[in-house]
């Protein structure tokens, strides 16, 4: 008897609201994807009725960006740090320079063999492929 149980409600600042979420693909990657729905988004917007909007709760975006900006920093730093503790531990700038060039060439041979066996490209993977 009676009506049925309403669920799923979204309410802000007391009015009700729609609200969506965006699923992501196994093994899609995360910055395509956020730049995709942040362009259909403002395509939606332009369609809305006058009084109708649609505003973005969490967007991805600028958390892959700076996890990108993090990783290419600590990978720089420690391929620096290398080669400053073999300099201290050596005492000659060049002892340095094969294994500045070793780390480089693992960073580039991590990449390539991710590639090569279309292994997702998650950047705390990609951070302990290089070590």
């Amino acid at each position: 008897m009676g009506k049925e149980l309403r669920t799923g409600a979204a309410t802000h600042d007391s009015q009700e609201v729609v609200m969506d979420t965006v699923f992501m693909l196994i093994g899609a990657n995360s910055r395509t994807v956020s730049q995709a729905v942040a362009a259909k988004m403002e395509e939606i917007r332009r369609t809305l009725p006058p009084g109708i909007v649609a505003k973005t709760v969490y967007d991805r975006t600028n958390l892959v960006d700076a996890t990108i900006r993090t990783v290419k920093t600590n990978l720089f730093e420690g391929a620096v740090l290398v080669v400053l503790v073999l300099f201290l531990l050596l005492g000659n700038v060049r002892a340095g320079a094969p294994a500045l060039d070793y780390v480089r060439a693992r960073s580039g041979r991590a990449v390539s063999r991710r590639q090569d066996f279309r292994e997702g490209k998650r950047l705390h993977a990609l951070g302990a492929a290089r070590v």
